[in-house]
């Protein structure tokens, strides 16, 4: 009888083990999902916070363009706005480069000779093209465009297509 009564107790313990093993296997999944899931809502962050970033900056450039205050200096087919220390370049009707060509603008400080290299560029498909220059609009004295080659260079390989002083309005 000590045979049969133990035959039950062995189902049970080996109906257990398999439990505990789909049960492990199961958990490892999950926790292989819930990492990804992680870096996924990691990742969608990160661009959130990007794009705040970017929407921050566009509505910033969107007040300095439409404030009565910011200085504007005509340049070729568009102009350079001043606000504060921001300096923007926009263009229309800019035709596209030649092939293996990019715009670069470039920025002169004030009692400088060098020119700075500033952002490369190329239009969109209706000639418009918006650039947030990297120099304090305060101590720049001339913002100008260049054709350079694809990538952009260090400093001006050609002669300025446009250039504006931005003496005081």
């Amino acid at each position: 009888m000590k045979q049969s009564t133990a035959w039950p107790a062995y189902l049970v313990a080996a109906v257990c083990c398999a439990i505990a093993v789909i049960s492990s296997i199961a958990n490892i999944s999950l926790q292989g999902q819930l990492k990804r899931e992680q870096q996924t809502n990691a990742e969608i962050a990160e661009r959130s916070k990007v794009l705040a970033r970017r929407l921050s900056a566009e509505r910033t450039a969107l007040f300095d363009l439409l404030d009565t205050h910011a200085r504007r200096y005509e340049i070729g087919n568009g102009e350079v706005i001043a606000h504060r220390s921001r300096l923007y370049l926009a263009m229309h009707s800019l035709p596209q480069p030649p092939r293996g060509r990019i715009y670069q603008a470039w920025t002169l400080a004030k009692g400088s000779s060098r020119r700075n290299a500033a952002p490369i560029f190329l239009p969109d498909a209706r000639g418009v093209a918006f650039v947030l220059l990297p120099s304090d609009a305060r101590t720049t004295a001339e913002v100008s465009v260049t054709l350079e080659p694809e990538g952009g260079s260090r400093e001006p390989t050609s002669k300025p297509l446009m250039e504006i002083p931005l003496g005081a309005q």
